[in-house]
């Protein structure tokens, strides 16, 4: 366990600073309630640093209004700032409204779950979007038009008439 926990300490920033770079590399492109490509470039930078870097911890991501990015690592069912305090002290101070508050399901299901759900009802007013990841697949929401899509990606099998 103490190495498992050395290698998340000794990737802690270099993780983060991906999630970053590609953040700022597509720029202006990256639409958080209907995703694109870039949005979905910078979800999957996310989505490996959850699976590959932190050996399946829940990851966040959090965009403010001035677009700068705060981040966290969890457990493999939770995720907070605990023992990520500097995120929010360093720098500028979080903005309201938040573009986006993005969040990682290692367990590979993009569904919103009941503390997911308190979250978004206690933030609704001060969010514009919400995006959960899972394998292969995302959910975006929108708390105030309660609009979402959800995309799944696998191999379609003609036998399946569409069915992933």
């Amino acid at each position: 366990m103490k190495e498992k926990n050395n290698k998340n300490e000794k990737n802690n920033n270099e993780w983060k600073q991906i999630i970053r770079h590609v953040y700022n590399d597509m720029g202006e492109e990256i639409q958080f309630l209907f995703p694109n490509d870039s949005t979905e470039a910078f979800l999957t930078s996310i989505w490996k640093a959850s699976i590959d870097t932190l050996d399946s911890r829940e990851v966040m991501v959090i965009v403010d209004n001035r677009h700068n990015l705060y981040i966290s690592s969890g457990t493999e069912s939770l995720v907070s700032f605990k023992n990520h305090e500097y995120e929010l002290k360093n720098g500028e101070k979080m903005q309201l409204p938040l573009k986006c508050c993005i969040h990682t399901h290692p367990s590979g299901k993009a569904y919103f779950s009941d503390t997911d759900w308190n979250t978004i009802k206690t933030w609704k007013s001060d969010i514009e979007s919400c995006i959960v990841l899972g394998n292969n697949e995302y959910l975006a929401y929108n708390p105030q038009s309660k609009i979402a899509k959800r995309v799944q990606y696998g191999l379609l099998e003609k036998e399946s008439r569409g069915e992933l």
